[in-house]
């Protein structure tokens, strides 16, 4: 039974320990515009709300990767798509309305990509203004 005690204040002091702010995390922060040096780190409201701003920063940067990338593949298609249609060969124009076609479906999929990248910088800049 005392071992179990012990593994268990163990497990809970290093969870707990994980919470805190680390160096690279203050790193991040201070490129986002937020002096750390007259925060109280130790308190788990701003512990909390500082690692909210880093998660929605990090989904943000990830969904607009991934539109950017989905964005790009469209553009291309679209182009490619354009210069195979206006060949006068048949197989062009159908390779080329096929190109244009998905390149058109890759565009209308980066959409959502592109507004929940915005939603998400709402959302930190709302948690940054707590801390200007």
């Amino acid at each position: 039974m005392k071992q179990i005690i012990i593994f268990i204040l163990l497990f809970t002091n290093n969870c707990l320990s994980a919470q805190e702010v680390s160096k690279e995390e203050i790193r991040k922060l201070t490129v986002l515009t937020i002096k750390t040096e007259k925060l109280n780190l130790d308190d788990s409201f701003i512990q909390e709300k500082l690692n909210n701003i880093l998660v929605l920063d990090k989904k943000r940067k990830t969904n607009q990767t991934i539109a950017i990338v989905l964005s790009s593949i469209a553009i291309s298609g679209i182009v490619l798509g354009s210069a195979l249609y206006n060949k006068d060969e048949g197989i062009s124009e159908v390779l080329g309305g096929t190109f244009i076609g998905g390149g058109v479906v890759y565009g209308a999929i980066s959409i959502p990509f592109w507004s929940s990248s915005l939603k998400r910088k709402k959302e930190r800049d709302e948690l940054i203004k707590l801390f200007h």
